[in-house]
């Protein structure tokens, strides 16, 4: 059976996502539609784009990912379907493949469409028609190149390492850009302290329950990244943790 996921800003007060949906059952009526979040932040394709990121490799290869934060097309931010590692991403043209790190494979622009519910009208349509046989490729003109945003990285230097704060979960877990890999390969298995406004952490948890209630901790999570956290509270509103807060890791 086909699988159609949901990624949206639209919330859940109002009628838009049970609107895209049925406007998915209408034309395809064996489908399962997969929810996978509504509640980004509005208009927030970096949010957005971790959730998707560190979400559709569980999927199987052929998923159709609708991607509807600022859907609406303009003269920068053109419709388009991508084809990337075995999956087919639906969206705008607003730069967000720049954060969801894919290496992208084909891109089709669909047709200008004028529409105030793009992720309705034009996203749920071409991947309605795409379950119902449709190649990408029938479905617009083939595009060359995406809009491009510079997203930050973590940057060595010496015996250091400084990433920034990329993602903050709704427990108030603090997600770092920095990777084990990138750790193990500058750390050599090397003591270190992480530093970040005012507090410093001198070693990597395996669990959350590794410190008592209340204490900070750094771990590596289930996506590979460095991860403050707090046990049983929550670390950004305690540790006054923002995104893009600069967090820096030293070896000695």
């Amino acid at each position: 059976m086909a699988i159609i996921t949901l990624t949206t800003d639209l919330g859940l007060k109002d009628h838009y996502v049970g609107s895209i949906k049925g406007s998915i059952l209408s034309k395809v009526p064996i489908v399962t539609i997969v929810d996978i979040s509504h509640q980004i932040p509005t208009y927030n394709i970096q949010d957005a784009a971790y959730i998707v990121k560190n979400s559709y490799t569980d999927f199987p290869k052929g998923t159709i990912h609708i991607i509807g934060i600022k859907a609406e097309q303009n003269s920068q931010s053109s419709h388009v379907i991508v084809f990337s590692d075995g999956h087919y991403f639906i969206s705008a043209d607003n730069g967000i493949f720049s954060f969801l790190d894919t290496s992208i494979e084909k891109i089709i622009e669909l047709p200008a469409t004028i529409s105030t519910f793009p992720t309705r009208d034009v996203f749920a349509v071409a991947a309605s028609a795409m379950v119902n046989g449709s190649k990408m490729e029938e479905l617009g003109k083939p595009k060359e190149n995406l809009l491009e945003r510079m997203p930050f990285r973590a940057a060595t230097m010496g015996d250091m390492i400084r990433g920034t704060v990329e993602y903050i979960d709704s427990y108030g877990n603090v997600m770092c850009n920095i990777t084990q890999t990138l750790f193990n390969q500058i750390g050599k298995a090397r003591e270190f302290k992480i530093e970040f406004a005012r507090y410093e952490i001198y070693k990597i948890s395996k669990t959350y329950n590794d410190v008592p209630e209340g204490e900070i901790l750094a771990l590596f999570n289930s996506a590979n990244q460095l991860e403050i956290a707090m046990n049983s509270d929550r670390a950004n509103s305690m540790l006054n943790l923002k995104l893009n807060d600069s967090i820096t890791i030293r070896f000695q």
